[in-house]
Parts: C-alpha cells; sequence; structure tokens
C-alpha cells in the first residue's frame, strides 16, 4: 500500500536541457531517467510521446486480463529507448531481477487451466542491460520464433517460444513485485498468470552482476493497430532485486543504503537499525525494490514523487507523471522568490491549486502552461491524499509540517 506521504519539493527554471528528472531523497524500485529516446516509424505522429515518455517512469498502469494499460509510451516500429536508475542498482539476485511491462492481453476467452487454448495481443520488444551505460548485453531469443509473429494476436504454442523478449505475457492489475512464470500456470491468478505480469529478466543469464541501464528496442515487425500506438508500448521497468546508490554527502548511520533523513521522515524508519522491520532485509535493498522497510508485508509500497519532464530548452509546457495509479492527489505552485523562513517553517508565500483530488488513472499526467519570467522559478509541491494525514506538504527545512494551502488542494 502507498503511504500518504508528500512529495520532495522541486524547483522548475527556465533553460533546462531538455530530460526528465527527479529528487533523489527516496529510492524505489523503477527506473528514475530516459537515458536515450528514438522514436521508431509510425503511419501518424505519436503525439503523446513527444510529451510523455515519462510515463514508464512509475509502476505499470492498471488493467485486465483482456484490455491492456494505457499508461505506455508507443515506440514506432523500430524505436528504441533506454531507462537508467540513479537512486538505485539492480543486483543478480535468486531468480528474475527485473520485470519489463508491455500491455498485452489476452484476445480469446481468458483460460481457466492450462489445458485451455489462447492467443495474446503480443507485441514483443528486445531487452538488453548494462553496468555502465555502454556494454549493453542482449538477452537471448529465439529469432525464428519471432519473425513468425505476423498477426496481431499469437497463439499459445508461438508464445512459448518467446520467452527471452518483452511484451509477450499478458498484464492486469496486481503485485507488479512478483515474477510470472509463462511456463507455469497459476491457478490462483488471471488467467494462470501470476503477481501483475509483464516479463521477467536474470541479470545472470547475460553474465551481469548489477545493471543500472536496461534498453528496449523494437523489432520492426508488420503488426500493430495502424496510427500513433504502432510498435510496442512500453509501460514500466520494475526492479526485483536492488540496492540503493546514496549521494556522497548524504548520512547513513546504520549503512542501509537509506540516507537517516529518508529514513526518519520519509520511510519512518529506524537510522539506527539496518533491518528495522526484522525481516532479515536491509532497509535500503527493501525500498529500492519497492518493499516497505517499515513492514514486513509483500505488498508493494514506494514513497510517491513526481516526474517532471522538460520537452526542449526552451518549454511553454510543464509536464509532470505521477508516480502511482489508483491514488489521488493534490498540487500546489508558487514562487520561490515568495519563500521566506519563519522560525525553522517555511512560509510558502502566495500559492496556486494546480490539481486537486486528480486520478490520472491512464496518463498520469499533469500539463501547467505558467512559465516564469527570466531568472525565477517555480516550486511544485504534492501530496497524495487522503488529507487529514497529519503530513500536508512536506516538512519544512526544520523538519516541521508544512500547513496545507487553503482553498481547493486543503
Amino acid at each position: 500500500m502507498q503511504r500518504s506521504i508528500a512529495a520532495p519539493l522541486v524547483a522548475v527554471l527556465l533553460g533546462l536541457p531538455a530530460s526528465s528528472a527527479r529528487a533523489q531523497a527516496t529510492t524505489d524500485c523503477f527506473a528514475d531517467r530516459i537515458a536515450a529516446l528514438r522514436i521508431g516509424a509510425v503511419s501518424a505522429p505519436p503525439a503523446t510521446n513527444t510529451w510523455q515518455p515519462g510515463i514508464v517512469l512509475g509502476p505499470p498502469g492498471n488493467a485486465t486480463p483482456a484490455t491492456g494499460s494505457l499508461s505506455v509510451m508507443s515506440l514506432g516500429h523500430g524505436g528504441q529507448i533506454t531507462l537508467e536508475f540513479t537512486d538505485n542498482e539492480i543486483v543478480d539476485g535468486p531468480g528474475p531481477d527485473f520485470i519489463v511491462f508491455e500491455n498485452p492481453f489476452f484476445c480469446t476467452t481468458v483460460p481457466l487451466t492450462a489445458a485451455d487454448p489462447y492467443s495474446v495481443f503480443a507485441e514483443p520488444g528486445l531487452v538488453e542491460a548494462s553496468d555502465d551505460g555502454v556494454d549493453f548485453r542482449m538477452f537471448p531469443y529465439d529469432a525464428t520464433a519471432l519473425s513468425q509473429v505476423t498477426t496481431l494476436c499469437t497463439d499459445k504454442s508461438l508464445l512459448q517460444q518467446l520467452i527471452g523478449l518483452m511484451g509477450i505475457t499478458p498484464s492486469f492489475t496486481g503485485n507488479y513485485t512478483i515474477p510470472d512464470d509463462p511456463l507455469v500456470f497459476d491457478t490462483g491468478a488471471p488467467g494462470g498468470v501470476s503477481g501483475h505480469g509483464g516479463d521477467a529478466f536474470d541479470l545472470a543469464t547475460v553474465g551481469l552482476a548489477r545493471a543500472r541501464f536496461v534498453r528496449i528496442t523494437d523489432p520492426n515487425l508488420s503488426i500493430g493497430i495502424p496510427g500513433a500506438s504502432e510498435g510496442l508500448d512500453l509501460d514500466s521497468v520494475v526492479a526485483l532485486h536492488a540496492r540503493p546508490r546514496l549521494g556522497a554527502a548524504e548520512i547513513d548511520s546504520d549503512g542501509d543504503g537509506l540516507s537517516d533523513d529518508a529514513e526518519r521522515y520519509f520511510y519512518l524508519t529506524d537510522p539506527a537499525r539496518p533491518d528495522s522491520d526484522g525481516d532479515g532485509v536491509p532497509d535500503g535493498e527493501e525500498a529500492a525494490s519497492c518493499r516497505n522497510p517499515a513492514s514486513a508485508a509483500g505488498d508493494p509500497f514506494f514513497v510517491p514523487v513526481l516526474e517532471l519532464e522538460v520537452a526542449d530548452a526552451n518549454p511553454t509546457v510543464w509536464r509532470w507523471n505521477f508516480l502511482g495509479s489508483g491514488v489521488t492527489y493534490d498540487v500546489i505552485r508558487g514562487g520561490v522568490g515568495g519563500l521566506h523562513a519563519t522560525g525553522g517553517l517555511v512560509d510558502l508565500g502566495l500559492v496556486t491549486c494546480i490539481e486537486n483530488d486528480s486520478t490520472d488513472l491512464t496518463t498520469r499526467g499533469l500539463a501547467d502552461a505558467a512559465v516564469p519570467p527570466p531568472g525565477a522559478a517555480l516550486f511544485y509541491l504534492a501530496r497524495q491524499n487522503p488529507p487529514g494525514s497529519g503530513l500536508g506538504y512536506g516538512y519544512s527545512s526544520a523538519h516541521d509540517t508544512r500547513v496545507p494551502a487553503a482553498g481547493d488542494c486543503q
């Protein structure tokens, strides 16, 4: 369960290079940055791709076994994207180490037993991993089987020959930190697919002990719905085995990989105990793998933060992508020049409610056309509902709770 906690304050300045940036106070199991992006050929311009590449930096979107998630980014035929993990790194552990989510779904009746026939709307993609962003190692796959994917719906027998590719296993709303074994029918899950679905990968397969980059390439197959959705639709990459990467100036008294302040004010764990919940896994490894370091529960957990995307060097629109589907957010905006400290508290000055009880279940995106004058900056604060949790909009520099804004974002 996601905890009701506010995201860090983020300042927005003119003249930023085109990139996706995030605050580093916390860590989770998701990729943090789009290191490279090449959009392939499509029949119509993929308008949302221009503004929403960061939609792939959060958890997989909600879906059913017979309907795919729309929280995706289309790569186009032959397109390629490289994702970087900056606040954590994937490490080789027992079994699969990360899952890649696309939005495949059953074309036919969802199977009830392992013997039932079925077909899947599959859009296979090639997966590579790298520790340094230079030496990429591709996960092996059957090229002959891939060449036989020529229709929108791929039969069960062919799907089982496509292991080693992403975009072949149906996804649905579930626990996205549980890997699925495509050769084992899970009788307790929809369609026999474990967890949330997706396609799992083991770093040992390509001889890596750790990885900070995952590269996805569309193989340019002659399938796809005509239009902007052509090519594979990337949803998310989730690390199953990971450890945090601390900044040089951050204090980590217990050596668990989380800073003392992050433990006190975000995870609510003990900065003097490396394993606060006593489950045998260090707090940092749990947080970096989307587990709650304060609880032995196995449900996915992360501290929600915002992704800020700046599409060009002189943007006219800022777009935020929320990390979290199925929850609501409030977002306020203010001017950095209006901030001032009073008795240990930070007065936010005049603020504007940008989003009130926003769900953003489909795109998780918020566009704000406000632009600061040259030399000035805007700040944004977000919180996850429900209000009344006592957390307000985060903490001041003195770690005092900020008071909520008046009006709709109360």
